[in-house]
């Protein structure tokens, strides 16, 4: 005898009829009802209450130095989604959120017939830790809402230890000066010398967490010959030189790396104490130099016995910053301060009116031009009567101590006789005044548009006033008049077919004409647009190059990767219309997602970005194979690319 059950597993009512009874009562038929209850029982929902929720905190570790960054992660059992929770209470650490994760699982049997469904739901946020000072510190508790409810974890309190200084590992910090003003640029050196080889390793700058300034990181310079590694710092990435040097007599090797502090806010300020945590082998190291062999990939088995962990301050450093003074400041100061130089050149400079003129305006002076901007060209002294200026200004390049920037101009009219002084207030720190920079002008030479007319076209000149020639009154070449001096001569296409020469020259202007008309335009459009012609060419060149280092074969590792490394940033700099040297894997992402680039395509520039770093700045040797594959990739991102800009 067979049974129908109710979803809920109680026996049904016995109310359907006689043909419904044998349907079930078929084999195949409870087959089929038993699938659709096992589906509705996948689906059906199950109501979750607060007795069913718990929330718990936990620590990766109590025992901790300042500046040591550990996970905490808070633990939700009974639900699968939660809302990202306030964690500013979180007043003596710093906290970066690593993100959460759904933990839910589900599991189904079947037992004497009955299906048994069992669910669990969870879910885990993570943070980053990094204690600002010694001390027993209490993570404090923290609110975590769950489908409506408040729910509350538990305080911890951890020991925090102050750093140890090692003979070992050492950390210096210094500044370019002691002293500036508000918006001036000061250059931060972080040096690490190491006597012994690494493992994981973790900086901790609490300068970053200052709202007092703000920070931009200076170009780095690659040299082929050198190494160099990508350090997380903050919620970003510098990039450290590794070199040698001497300290206290002994030698070392050293990682550095700068950043650039500006000021936002006069009065003194103490740069806090840097600090590197790592984890170091101890036991007996294999014979090798380690000056040459630092954070090599072969470092496992080098070492018999366990990791130590080291966590190391720097010094601590004193800047006092100044107000920069009310009187005397110019109108349109922008906030540039130290001594600046500025010069111009264009070309060309003979034009006709609406011609496209490139202007080049470089300004030299400060040690970091990163903050350096172009001023507004319309708001310069006989620019806007004078040229057409683009609403739309290219971002400038660094390049030998200059900050260069590019702007295209057309003449108004053929009265311009020059492109004028471009001026640039700043504050002079030397002579502690604001004093103005110019460039000299640029001589012009404009001529009027002419308008090509029919009659220029097809040759024709008429006499003095449209008369006709008058007729010579003597000799024998006396006009003479009537109709009967006319020849009947056809001109007609027939004519013209039959002499090849006439049809000739009657068409060879009208052609010529069209095609000057077509290549001024052409001409026009791509001055007009030059961004746009180099974008457009990007994909090529980036093929070619390719193609040229795959055929030149036996590179170097080095050359290899750093020729790699170079047509990809060339790629990226004529596609998104910036400087190729100086872009990063971090605004090359920034760029694509400001121009809507989709996040798979982002995804696919990133990789081979990031591929093509690691093996410029560690010199990665590999197999042919391996670099024709990355070749590969890269074509592929940029096809990707090029078909969404």
């Amino acid at each position: 005898m067979s049974m129908e059950y109710q979803l809920d597993g109680s026996p049904a009512r016995p109310q359907r009829s006689l043909r419904a009874a044998a349907a079930v009562d078929s084999p195949a038929a409870a087959a089929v009802f038993l699938s659709v209850f096992i589906v509705l029982a996948l689906v059906w929902p199950c109501p979750v209450t607060a007795a069913d929720i718990s929330v718990i905190a936990n620590v990766e570790s109590r025992d901790v130095y300042v500046g040591e960054s550990f996970l905490f992660q808070i633990v939700i059992d009974g639900a699968s989604e939660v809302t990202e929770p306030d964690v500013s209470g979180l007043a003596g650490f710093i906290a970066q959120f690593m993100g959460g994760s759904n933990n839910s699982s589900q599991s189904i049997s079947v037992i004497n017939g009955r299906v048994q469904r069992t669910v669990h739901k969870g879910f885990t946020l993570t943070y980053r830790l990094t204690p600002k000072s010694p001390g027993r510190v209490t993570i404090p508790s923290i609110n975590i809402n769950v489908e409506g409810t408040i729910f509350k974890t538990d305080p911890i309190t951890i020991s925090v230890k102050k750093p140890e200084e090692s003979e070992d590992f050492k950390l210096k910090i210094e500044l370019s000066r002691d002293a500036c003003y508000v918006g001036e640029p000061v250059v931060l050196t972080v040096t690490w010398y190491l006597n012994r080889d690494v493992e994981a390793f973790n900086f901790t700058a609490p300068i970053l967490e200052s709202d007092a300034f703000d920070f931009e990181l200076p170009e780095v310079k690659i040299d082929q010959s050198k190494k160099y590694f990508r350090i997380p710092l903050g919620s970003g990435e510098v990039i450290a030189e590794k070199g040698q040097g001497m300290l206290d007599g002994q030698r070392f090797v050293t990682l550095t790396f700068r950043l650039a502090l500006i000021p936002e806010e006069g009065g003194m300020f103490d740069i806090p104490e840097f600090i590197v945590a790592c984890e170091s082998g101890t036991g007996i190291r294999s014979r090798r130099d380690f000056f040459d062999d630092f954070f090599s990939d072969n470092y496992r088995g080098r070492w018999r016995g366990s990791l130590k962990k080291y966590v190391v301050p720097s010094n601590g450093l004193s800047l006092f910053v100044k107000e920069l003074p009310l009187k005397g400041r110019p109108a349109g100061f922008a906030g540039h301060v130290g001594e600046l130089k500025i010069s111009t050149t264009a070309d060309p400079v003979e034009v006709s009116v609406g011609d496209p003129i490139t202007l080049n305006i470089a300004i030299e002076g400060p040690d970091y031009l990163g903050r350096i901007d172009l001023p507004s060209l319309a708001m310069q002294p006989g620019m806007e009567e004078n040229f057409k200026i683009p609403e739309e200004r290219a971002d400038g390049r660094v390049a030998k101590k200059k900050k260069i920037f590019t702007q295209t101009l057309r003449a108004r009219h053929d009265g311009v006789k020059e492109i004028p002084a471009i001026r640039i207030a700043y504050f002079d720190t030397g002579k502690e005044e604001y004093r103005i920079a110019s460039s000299d002008p640029i001589p012009l030479v404009v001529r009027e548009t002419r308008v090509v007319t029919a009659s220029d076209a097809e040759g024709l000149v008429q006499g003095p006033g449209g008369s006709p020639l008058e007729k010579w009154k003597e000799g024998i070449a006396y006009n003479y008049e009537g109709a009967s001096v006319l020849s009947d001569q056809e001109a007609g296409l027939d004519s013209l077919i039959e002499r090849p020469a006439l049809l000739a020259l009657v068409l060879v202007f009208p052609i010529l004409f069209g095609l000057t008309v077509v290549s001024r335009a052409m001409i026009e459009k791509r001055s007009a647009d030059p961004a746009g012609v180099r974008a457009r060419g990007a994909l090529r060149r980036l093929n070619n190059g390719l193609g040229s280092l795959a055929k030149a074969g036996g590179a170097g590792d080095g050359e290899f990767s750093g020729m790699v490394m170079e047509l990809l940033k060339e790629y990226l700099g004529d596609k998104l219309d910036r400087s190729g040297a100086a872009l990063t894997a971090e605004e090359t992402e920034r760029i694509m997602k400001g121009k809507g680039v989709d996040p798979e395509t982002r995804s696919s520039i990133r990789e081979v970005f990031d591929e093509c770093e690691r093996w410029a700045y560690s010199g990665l040797a590999d197999s042919e194979e391996r670099r024709q594959d990355l070749a590969g990739r890269i074509r592929d991102a940029a096809r990707r690319l090029n078909r969404r800009l």
